[in-house]
């Protein structure tokens, strides 16, 4: 019986506190016809038009008849060296970092946004013993930061597109 008092004691403190579980967070854009041009950021453009499908907005096939026009260019990983060994001066650490562009326009060539950069960040340990697995980590590293880039352009839609509903 106490046990079980404690228990309810200490849930309704966690919830009394403000504390929220950690998810995803879908952002909602009430702009319908959005064409994504993928230009020279293919993977970007892949999921953003994700993203921008699980937010519930129409992405047209074509920039005939969008809305708005989203072109998507310069997607670029880069490796930066973070901490190198003392005994062997060997890399210990990298930064990944992932950048590209975007612009939105009218269809009617108006700019909206223009050359914004979008530049994504993480850290990786590097280990010569387990190089193979150090790479596949990498590539997963790499589809992260594009679906956080992707999340990045549709806060910066949200924020900049007047909404049409």
């Amino acid at each position: 019986m106490k046990a079980r008092l404690i228990l309810i004691s200490l849930l309704l403190l966690t919830t009394a506190c403000g504390f929220h579980l950690r998810g995803s967070q879908t952002a909602n854009i009430d702009i319908d016809n959005i064409y994504v041009n993928p230009s020279s950021a293919p993977r970007l453009a892949r999921e953003t038009i994700s993203q921008l499908g699980a937010a519930g907005t129409t992405v047209a096939k074509s920039s005939t008849g969008a809305t708005y026009i989203v072109t998507l260019k310069e997607e670029k990983f880069d490796r930066n060296v973070l901490s190198v060994s003392a005994d062997t001066g060997k890399v210990q650490e990298f930064q990944v970092v992932f950048n590209a562009k975007i612009d939105a326009s009218h269809p009617d060539g108006r700019n909206i946004i223009n050359n914004d950069i979008i530049r994504v960040t993480r850290d990786i340990t590097f280990d010569e013993n387990a190089v193979l697995g150090k790479f596949t980590e990498e590539a997963l590293i790499q589809e992260g930061l594009v679906r956080s880039a992707a999340s990045q352009v549709l806060r910066r839609l949200q924020a900049k597109l007047p909404t049409s509903k």
